[in-house]
């Protein structure tokens, strides 16, 4: 998605909410932000991590609501400046290989969504 950031001198609080899913016993994914393509570096990046245990092979088992939130000023390439920022949520296997999914198992009504706020610091 894309946000356009207000000023230079305020920062952004990411949050994602949603339900993670992993259907690969034992294993787990990381959830992350990128800003334009890097991850944040000041004050930290903004990551989160599902690690599954249980899983049955004719069956998701559960998918428990999962959020990724933090706070980002600052990337590998500096301040995040005012102007269109693309901002991604991204899955990765770093931590075992998992598989996962978000909004599994859905009932029909919102189950996943992304709020981009602006504070001044």
């Amino acid at each position: 998605v894309t946000y356009k950031k207000q000023r230079n001198d305020t920062v952004l609080k990411v949050e994602f909410h949603s339900q993670f899913a992993q259907n690969v016993r034992y294993k787990c994914n990381e959830y992350f932000v990128q800003f334009d393509g890097q991850e944040c570096t000041q004050p930290a990046p903004i990551v989160t991590t599902l690690y599954m245990e249980k899983y049955s092979s004719n069956h998701w088992g559960t998918a428990p609501p999962g959020e990724l939130s933090g706070f980002c000023n600052a990337t590998s390439q500096g301040q995040l400046l005012s102007g269109p920022l693309a901002v991604s949520i991204l899955i990765n296997d770093r931590c075992s290989g998992g598989n996962a999914y978000t909004g599994k198992l859905s009932t029909g009504r919102v189950t996943s969504y992304l709020l981009i706020e602006e504070y001044c610091v």
